[in-house]
């Protein structure tokens, strides 16, 4: 045991669940290289729980915590998966990181721009390593028609797109994982910030940097809630947006979403090049997961099996095994492996806090673009120059 990395979960809500699934999905096919040695949250019930679904499926039972700063105090840990709500994903890694522990931070890696910024301060210092939990572009689907559209040009080159996403999504804002994301403090946003995070990594991705954005985003209902440490409030977050992104490269995004579609459902997300067109086969917010159907400009139609085939045929052995260890092509295990694998050979990892930084970064410009009623340059959010949607929070938070 004493050569295999050292692995705290920081926070046993629902996602660190699914982490635990992905940890296990390497360990049954042979992967031994860490052990999920302690666990902590101020609940004691997901604790517990979390610490007796990872005995029964490890074989072995990690020691429980309620803090970080507790665990720190009486584990030698090697690495921490975080997997706090948004508000403490900074308060939760940064002693992690003074104390020389490396992080894998769940999405978005910071509840503002500054806090992001706090955490790589940290890093920098200590020389501890952040890397993002973002695992959309790590699925089989997303690597396939990254690949189509940058490598085998079979859109041409790229000239608009849009992502609409209208329909009833009922939040039952009673439920601890739902309360906190309704209200910004806690959540930093609605799901621009949310399950926007994964649309924006992957714009990114795939198309490069874009320079500005504008947003109108409006919150049409706002029932109360009991918000976990803030008491009564009523939601703030968004529940309907409509915004326009343009990249450095000319390319241009339309994306909107509501969850108060009310009757006719729009899902469409479809991105135009001078040679076709990829229809996205993914109905949220996590582009290309599931990959895209390609119709070229004479008519020919070209389904995602075909172009996945074509992909999986020109990579080598060596390539496969690196994006998809163990055959593994789920993103949630390849992003487990990838930390895992960074920490036992210092190295960095796919994603890092600056490439987190800046997909997070094009959610807050969204925000801020929504608030001043004018265009806003992403760089200037990232720079920390236009804060005036973040300063609320940044406040509440000490930060």
């Amino acid at each position: 045991m004493a050569d295999k990395i050292k692995l705290a979960l920081v926070g046993c809500g629902g996602i660190a669940l699914t982490h635990v699934k992905g940890y296990q999905n390497l360990l049954e096919r042979g992967y031994d290289t860490m052990q999920i040695a302690a666990v902590c949250d101020t609940n004691d019930e997901s604790a517990l729980n979390v610490a007796n679904q990872i005995e029964n499926n490890f074989g072995h039972r990690p020691n429980v915590y309620s803090t970080a700063e507790e665990m720190l105090d009486h584990e030698e840990i090697d690495a921490a998966d975080i997997c706090l709500p948004h508000a403490y994903h900074h308060s939760g890694a940064i002693p992690c990181i003074e104390r020389g522990v490396h992080v894998m931070v769940e999405k978005p890696v910071g509840i503002t721009v500054r806090a992001t910024k706090k955490m790589m301060a940290a890093a920098e210092k200590s020389g501890a390593m952040i890397a993002g939990a973002e695992q959309i572009r790590r699925c089989m689907g997303a690597r396939v028609i990254e690949w189509a559209i940058n490598e085998a040009k079979m859109i041409g080159t790229p000239r608009f797109f849009t992502m609409e996403v209208f329909g009833v999504t009922p939040f039952n804002w009673s439920e601890y994982k739902m309360a906190w994301r309704g209200v910004r403090l806690l959540g930093g946003g609605g799901q621009i910030l949310d399950g926007g995070a994964h649309f924006t990594d992957m714009m990114l991705h795939v198309f490069g940097p874009v320079d500005e954005v504008v947003c109108d985003m409006r919150t049409f209902e706002d029932p109360e809630l009991d918000a976990p440490g803030l008491g009564k409030r009523h939601v703030d977050v968004e529940d309907y947006w409509t915004s326009t992104l343009r990249f450095e490269s000319g390319l241009v995004g339309h994306w909107s979403w509501s969850r108060l579609g009310f009757r006719h459902d729009v899902t469409s997300g479809v991105y135009y090049g001078d040679q076709g067109s990829f229809k996205d086969k993914q109905k949220w917010m996590h582009a290309f997961q599931f990959g895209a159907d390609l119709k070229l400009k004479d008519g020919t139609d070209v389904p995602y099996e075909e172009i996945e085939r074509q992909y999986l045929d020109q990579l080598d052995a060596d390539e496969k095994e690196r994006l998809f260890p163990f055959g593994l092509s789920d993103g949630v295990s390849n992003e487990c492996w990838d930390f895992v694998e960074a920490v036992a050979h210092g190295r960095q990892p796919e994603i890092d806090a600056a490439t987190a930084l800046k997909a997070k970064s094009l959610c807050f410009a969204l925000y801020e673009a929504a608030t001043s009623g004018e265009p806003v340059k992403v760089a200037d959010v990232e720079e920390g120059t236009v804060d005036a949607y973040q300063r609320p929070i940044n406040e509440h938070w000490d930060l």
